[in-house]
């Protein structure tokens, strides 16, 4: 089955788009990348997307533009990586304008509909409503593909995934699906991409490569002082997002990041993640022999540098090491989520998200869907 992933996270740096090879195998996938790319927004969509989130006010009429307009550009990313190769479906996550798991609300734009008529395919979408309405936090999902994908017979693992916001997935050796353990750490590189666009002036949006952070010194007490933060102690299964770590985060540690040069602002925000990430594996997977990463924060080398001085003699490695591009692991994982999609079969992890029970995720923007159907049974009996 040929499929196509496509999503954008909480850090708004494009639109991420697999083409994706899936061989289902038992309970699990044989899942490859074909093609990869991550592509800009189209001028201005950024910003306004922004302007939809917290704390700002918009209008319905602004979310439904802005719906129109994400469709075409998820469609356009993955007309992008599709080429001249004929696909099966896509899966499209969406953006996130607003995520709050306690009340088991959350919200995804992003018209599917478009996407199907453009590429004249199904569309898979709308991942997270299956497990909020369960009583879960729609989040985090991709544990449940990296259990599918990561886990071992012979050793614990742990998987993070450092975007927008950092998540840990625990995978003990053999562990069943309710083994699991999954949540959201905490911040990835949101407060890093927004304190160097600030202090900027909108002339840097992220530290590349961590150039910058490489040039300044850990603030010890500013550091202590943002570990204070409330969600750092929460138990898990817990889950977060802009409307914690965002403008929220920035306002109440303003005067604690104003005393700090552009330099040493990077350095410390890239050892709070650090910190939260080391923090969370050393609690929730104490046995862990090994931590596979992903997400454009595996870029930043000082964050990853600090995060492996904490875990000590554990080894940090990337996705890269089991053969998935560690930038397209989250486009991947949402491949595989559609095809669970159109099979009906669960692909939440309660003890990850809280849900009351296992669900099938996504709805389904259907096209000549019973072909479909028909080719995934012969699939998945071979």
């Amino acid at each position: 089955m040929l499929a196509i992933g496509v999503m954008s996270g909480t850090s708004l740096d494009g639109i991420d788009a697999a083409l994706v090879e899936l061989f289902p195998q038992g309970n699990g996938y044989d899942a490859r990348v074909l093609r990869f790319a991550t592509l800009a927004f189209p001028a201005g969509l950024r910003e306004e997307l922004l302007s939809l989130m917290p704390p700002n006010l918009a209008q319905a009429g602004d979310f439904a533009r802005l719906h129109h307009a994400l469709g075409v550009a998820f469609a356009s990313a993955a007309e992008h990586v599709r080429g001249d190769t004929a696909v099966d479906f896509i899966a499209s996550h969406g953006q996130t304008i607003f995520h709050d798991g306690q009340s088991h609300c959350t919200w995804q734009i992003g018209d599917p509909f478009i996407v199907r008529e453009r590429l004249g395919v199904s569309v898979c979408y709308d991942f997270r409503s299956g497990d909020t309405a369960s009583s879960g936090y729609g989040a985090p999902l991709v544990p449940y593909i990296d259990w599918l994908l990561l886990r071992s017979d012979e050793e614990s693992r742990v998987a993070v995934n450092i975007g927008g916001i950092a998540n840990v997935t625990s995978l003990p050796r053999a562990a069943q699906r309710d083994d699991v353990v999954a949540f959201d750490a905490g911040p990835g590189v949101m407060l890093l991409d927004a304190f160097i666009h600030e202090r900027t002036n909108g002339a840097r949006r992220y530290d590349h490569d961590g150039q910058v952070a490489r040039r300044g010194v850990v603030h010890a007490q500013a550091l202590a002082t943002m570990l204070g933060h409330p969600y750092f102690s929460r138990s898990a299964p817990k889950t977060t997002g802009r409307e914690q770590f965002g403008e929220a985060f920035r306002r109440s540690y303003e005067a604690v990041l104003r005393q700090l040069t552009l330099e040493d602002g990077c350095a410390t925000l890239a050892a709070l993640t650090a910190t939260v990430v080391a923090d969370a594996i050393q609690r929730y997977a104490p046995g862990a022999r090994r931590v596979i990463c992903s997400g454009g924060g595996i870029h930043h080398a000082p964050l990853m540098q600090m995060l492996q001085e904490r875990l000590h003699e554990v080894p940090v490695e990337t996705t890269m090491a089991f053969g998935i591009d560690p930038d397209a692991k989250e486009a991947l994982a949402f491949a595989v989520l559609g095809y669970e999609t159109l099979r009906g079969r669960t692909a939440n992890i309660p003890t990850a998200t809280g849900a009351q029970r296992a669900v099938p995720l996504g709805a389904i923007a259907p096209l000549d869907l019973h072909v479909l159907r028909k080719k995934m049974e012969i699939e998945c009996r071979e």
